[in-house]
């Protein structure tokens, strides 16, 4: 398989505060990466949502869901949420969340991704929220998702470090490459989680321990955690 490295653009930080992380595009071949520096501490009304502690989830369960790869290489994220969308039976062309979520050739920021995401849900009973504090955190992680998929039977996007992801060892060059994917399926007793990576040279369906995804999490706003208004 051939080796992709990142370009320098693709590892651009996110300004502190509420701004959001920033989801850069897929790599491509170049010669180095920068390293992003992590986003602030500030949060938003776009990183506030319930927690789902006290919620019983089925112990497994697995949405039906219609792969999308992303349409350019920086569509990690309108591909993402177009497959999230539609576990709402919403249908959105990638190039128009694209245009309304303001991507540009480095990415999609979480702050104009997730009310674009909200607009198609609201009107449904339901919302989008960016949820930090997820890295490392298997058994968290492992709530929000049984909670989304489970019990909801919606599809979250989860934000990730590109080159740490299972799939992409010894494939990506370059330091916190952004990305995202959409999450689909899980298993707690074996302590799995199932995604979709939209990133066609490496991607499509992985099942991974939510150990292991859990240490790929980007610092700020980790999943886009879906929830009832």
């Amino acid at each position: 398989m051939k080796r992709w490295t990142a370009r320098a653009a693709m590892a651009l930080a996110v300004a502190a505060g509420a701004a959001g992380v920033v989801q850069t595009a897929a790599p491509q071949t170049a010669t180095a990466a920068t390293t992003a520096t992590p986003p602030g501490s500030v949060r938003s009304p776009l990183w506030t949502a319930p927690d789902p502690a006290t919620v019983t989830a089925p112990p497994s369960y697995r949405l039906t869901l219609q792969g999308q790869y992303q349409r350019t290489d920086y569509y990690c994220m309108p591909a993402s949420a177009s497959m999230s969308l539609s576990t709402f039976g919403v249908k959105v062309k990638q190039a128009k969340l694209a245009r309304a979520m303001r991507t540009t050739t480095t990415g999609t920021r979480d702050v104009n991704a997730i009310p674009v995401l909200r607009s198609y849900v609201k009107s449904l009973g339901y919302k989008y929220t960016a949820v930090p504090g997820l890295t490392g955190r298997p058994k968290a992680l492992m709530k929000r998702v049984a909670y989304d998929v489970g019990m909801l039977h919606r599809a979250p996007n989860i934000d990730v470090w590109m080159e740490m992801l299972p799939w992409n060892k010894g494939e990506i060059y370059g330091t916190r490459v952004g990305h995202i994917m959409v999450v689909y399926g899980y298993d707690q007793k074996k302590g799995t989680i199932t995604v979709f990576d939209p990133w066609k040279p490496t991607g499509g369906t992985h099942t991974l321990s939510a150990a292991t995804l859990a240490d790929t999490l980007q610092d700020d706003g980790s999943i886009h955690y879906i929830s009832r208004i």
